[in-house]
């Protein structure tokens, strides 16, 4: 597939061939899998047209074939809600229901159907009917056996139930989905653990929540999910803020802090590395340019950058794949904990400008040119605010080096405000 190797990584519309040769005329699931792998860079990379165009091409080759077929939707359902046309893919998803209703032969789909159908409805705001659908997804998958698939329906069923303010109810599913298996999963049992500790919040049973918030930290810690680590933290900080016990709230908000710095630092040393890249293969030194790459996917994988990590992939497969080595090969290379000890790095500086100050470990001053991470720099402001105040509250002083992160971050915030970029 010539046609794919040539335009997996543009970003622009590109013609069909105008012939397809002899293993392409069939609709094999290797190729038609090939071919859905590069839809997902695609999407990842926000490259709606190629994506669209790849999707055309694979229910080209998924014909009258029932299973590709049924692939084949699913992903054009996805590209329908990414280009805002969500309703369409609702209606289209409910219509393939309709056909599979009374037909026992694949009830795999029927779960799946639902399941997917619940999470856009809930998307779209329609919240008792999303409900409904992941209700009758954990009752199928529970006859399936499929024990990780209804823990995570049940889990869905907790998070609407709580966004409908039934938290007893939810706290009800969620220790159901407990009980169920959830523990034999560290990603479940994280988003479980969290919606249990905000439902408890919810009914102001604030130290129960508090026990919670505390496993779901540990659990999201264990899976390298620094973002949502510090969040916990820092809503346990302002937990004990509350109660008036100022020193372990300063000690939860520091570890916070830290945290974000590190995926702060993660995210601009990916953007740097994938730069870097980018120069060297401009410039043909394709050997560094691999270097650069692999760097900033790990990196990218660490700090969850997904667009990032779709683009340093694509490009990893057009240097380096064998002529006969599909895109799959690639599409879940790289290793978010080679990373780990670099990130780490992070806690010893504020790095506010990603392309230019080459990350000195000492260096706070102004941004550069970089619009990175916008929202994650405001919640390091407050966080940083918010330090300073609770360690005054305790009784201590904030110390130099949380000022001049606090002074360098307003600069920023407030270039960004003057010159929000493209």
């Amino acid at each position: 597939m010539e046609w794919l190797r040539k335009t997996v990584a543009v970003g622009q519309r590109a013609p069909f061939p105008e012939t397809m040769g002899p293993s392409e005329q069939n609709a094999n699931e290797s190729l038609f899998n090939i071919l859905l792998a590069h839809f997902d860079l695609h999407q990842a990379q926000g490259h709606r047209s190629c994506a669209r165009e790849v999707l055309e091409l694979a229910e080209r080759l998924a014909g009258d074939h029932v299973d590709l077929h049924y692939k084949w939707l699913r992903k054009w359902a996805k590209w329908l809600e990414s280009v805002g046309r969500r309703g369409e893919a609702i209606d289209l998803l409910q219509s393939h229901l309709r056909r599979l209703r009374g037909k026992l032969f694949n009830p795999n789909r029927n779960a799946e159907i639902r399941m997917e159908l619940g999470i856009m409805l809930d998307r779209d705001g329609q919240k008792p009917e999303a409900l409904k659908f992941f209700k009758d997804a954990a009752a199928r998958y529970r006859k399936l056996s499929h024990t990780y698939n209804l823990v995570a329906a049940l889990f869905n069923s907790a998070s609407v139930l709580h966004d409908l303010k039934h938290y007893a109810e939810a706290l009800k599913v969620c220790r159901k989905a407990i009980a169920e298996g959830s523990t034999g999963y560290k990603d479940l049992s994280s988003h479980i653990a969290l919606q249990m500790a905000n439902s408890l919040e919810a009914q102001k049973q604030t130290l129960s929540a508090c026990n919670f918030y505390r496993q779901a930290e540990d659990f999201y810690g264990q899976n390298g999910n620094r973002r949502q680590q510090s969040d916990i933290l820092y809503r346990l900080g302002w937990l004990a803020v509350r109660e008036k016990r100022y020193s372990e709230g300063a000690r939860f908000l520091r570890t916070a802090l830290e945290l974000k710095r590190e995926n702060d630092y993660a995210t601009g040393l990916a953007w740097y590395h994938w730069s870097r890249a980018e120069a060297y293969r401009a410039g043909g030194t394709l050997k560094k340019a691999v270097s650069h790459y692999r760097s900033a996917l790990n990196l990218a994988l660490n700090a969850s950058l997904d667009v990032v990590a779709a683009r340093c992939r694509v490009a990893l497969y057009q240097l380096c794949a064998k002529p006969d080595q599909p895109l799959t090969a690639f599409s879940k290379y790289g290793d978010a904990k080679a990373a780990d000890s670099i990130v780490k790095q992070g806690r010893s500086g504020l790095y506010l400008d990603h392309g230019c100050d080459g990350y000195n470990l000492s260096v706070f001053h102004e941004p550069g040119d970089t619009p990175r991470a916008t929202l994650d720099r405001r919640v390091l402001s407050r966080l940083v605010q918010d330090l300073e105040k609770v360690t005054r509250a305790s009784g201590s002083m904030p110390g130099p080096s949380l000022e001049k992160q606090r002074i360098a971050l307003t600069r920023w915030i407030e270039r960004q405000i003057k010159d929000p970029g493209p």
